[in-house]
Parts: structure tokens; sequence; C-alpha cells
């Protein structure tokens, strides 16, 4: 069950780490179910055809040794295979979070998206999103090019392969063979690169959040203080208190003011609800109507599909 308030990007994030999470379990207990059910068939097979000579026994099983190599080799070839799903879900999840908050970007590499997302971030809101510093380098670094070595079998680069495998010679969790062979021989380093890429993914999502959130305080106080002048303020015909007064006293105006400039800030972040609602404080609200911009915020409302916004647009043009 997720926690309330997660958007769906969140809930993507979480629903695939804990994905990923059982799969690097899973792949321990089948390794360790397997070879241990492989060595009690193969002391059943030795001792039933030793005839109780150790020297025979002990032979049968050396002979039988290649079983547990090909089950070592399969576990290998299986830390490699999901290391490489890890990376796609951190891909996969960027792309995701462009589409999702509606970010330009025409890169295809995951350091240049989240850059891309970066940078989009700071130009919207002016502040920048502050990832912890390690695992953007190891995400941008050394777990890219392992990637690029499993699914390529080999690095263009020198300068990329003497990288990787300087820093997999000093790691717990991955073996060198040669030059061109890495094994990731413990699944707690699996571990340790899933929470980095999801470490990077939720500090963004969360500094969206946090943005969002504080658009829709903005755009909630907008409306109480329409709301506010319009109750001290109703029109002179009865029944139509929901309605923009006619004429307006220096404290609505100045109410009307105060609305327009918190909805000004959320309808600049692409708001398609405080686009219209401006839209309609210029059109209707104010004594002097501005209905050039009105018509500028709402059209930008309109652009988004936002339903109410076209139901506004075609019942101002009759």
């Amino acid at each position: 069950m997720f926690a309330k308030g997660y958007t769906n990007i969140r809930a993507m994030i979480e629903t695939q780490y804990g994905i990923l999470s059982q799969m690097i379990m899973d792949i321990a207990y089948r390794y360790q179910t397997q070879l241990k059910e492989t060595e009690e068939e193969n002391d059943r097979f030795a001792q039933e055809n030793s005839d109780r000579d150790y020297d025979v026994y002990h032979s049968i099983l050396n002979s039988l040794s290649d079983v547990e190599e090909r089950s070592y080799c399969l576990m290998t070839e299986s830390r490699k295979i999901l290391f490489c799903a890890i990376s796609s879900y951190y891909e996969t999840m960027l792309n995701e979070i462009v589409l999702y908050y509606k970010i330009a970007n025409n890169a295809t590499q995951p350091s240049q998206i989240l850059d891309s997302i970066l940078k989009a971030y700071k130009i919207k809101y002016g502040e920048e999103i502050t990832c912890r510093e390690e695992n953007v380098v190891y995400a941008n670094s050394i777990y890219r090019l392992l990637c690029n070595l499993y699914m390529h079998g080999s690095l263009s680069k020198e300068k990329d392969r003497c990288t990787l495998f300087n820093y997999a010679g000093i790691t717990k969790g991955l073996k060198t063979f040669g030059i061109d062979t890495i094994v990731i021989t413990d699944n707690d380093f699996l571990f340790k690169a899933l929470d980095c890429f999801k470490s990077i993914l939720v500090c963004i999502d969360d500094a969206f959040m946090k943005q969002l959130s504080e658009e829709q305080k903005q755009l909630m106080r907008a409306k109480d203080i329409i709301r506010e002048a319009i109750n001290n303020y109703p029109p002179e015909m009865p029944g139509l208190e929901d309605e923009y007064p006619p004429f307006c006293s220096i404290r609505i105006h100045r109410l009307l003011c105060e609305a327009e400039s918190l909805l000004l800030y959320v309808a600049k972040q692409g708001n398609a609800e405080a686009q219209m609602l401006l839209a309609d404080l210029y059109i209707s609200a104010f004594e002097t109507p501005q209905k050039k911009k009105g018509f500028f915020w709402l059209k930008k409302a309109v652009a988004q599909n936002y339903l109410p916004a076209i139901q506004m647009l075609r019942e101002v043009n009759h």
C-alpha cells in the first residue's frame, strides 16, 4: 500500500523498486536452493555408486563438480542481467519524469536526461535540485560504464575501461578477470546500485512535489480571496451571489489585485486552473476589464486541454 499523496511518478518509482528488490533476493534464494539440491543429489549418486569406497566416492564427486560450476555461471549471468534491468529502471523513470512534468528534452543518455531535468527545474523555479553528489557520480560514471560493458561486451574508450576496472578492483561485490571481464559476486552491490538510482529519482520528484504543493497553496489562497471579495460585495440582483460584482469598492479591488498576484505566479508555472481563473479575473472581475490579458491566459489553459477553460472560451465567444 502506497503512502497517501504519492504522485503517479512516485508510485511507479516505488513499485519498480520493490519488484527489482524482490528479484535480487530471489536470485540468492534460488541459487542457494539449487546448489543445495545439486550437492545432495551428487552426494546420493556418489554414495550409491562408490560401494562405500572412500576414494571412489570422492572421485565421483570430483567428476560432478562441473554441475556446481554451471550453477555458479548461471548465478553470475543472472546478476549481470539484473544489473542491466536496474539501469534500465533508472533511465525509464527519468523519461517518465520528463513526460509527467512536461520538461523539454531531446537527450537519450541518462546523464543527459538528468541534466535536462535539473536545468529545467532551475529555470522554472530559480532553485537547484540538490541530489547527493556521490549518487550522481556513480549513476553517470561507474554504473553507466558497467552497464555498457555488460550490454556491448567492451568499452570503446580506453579511459573508460581503466576507470571502471580500477573501481572494480577495489570494490566489494565486484571481481575482475583479465582485461575485459567484471563479475558481480555479491547481491549487496546490486542493492547499492538500485538504492543509488532510486535516491536520485526520489530527490527529483520530492523537489517538484514541493513546488507543486506551494503552487496549490497559492492557488487555494487566491480562491479564498476571490470568494471573500464576492461575499463582501454581492451583486445587486439576488440569487447571483456567486458571480463577480458589477462594480468594485477600493477594498474589493485590493483583494482582486492580491488574487491576481497569486494567480500570476502559479499560472506562469503552467497550472491550467490558475490560468483560467486569472483569465476570469481579467475578463469579468475588475471594474475595467482587461480582455486582452484575459484571453491570453485563457488560451494558455485551453492549449492544455483543460475542459473548464474550453467551456469558458465557448461561453465568452458567444
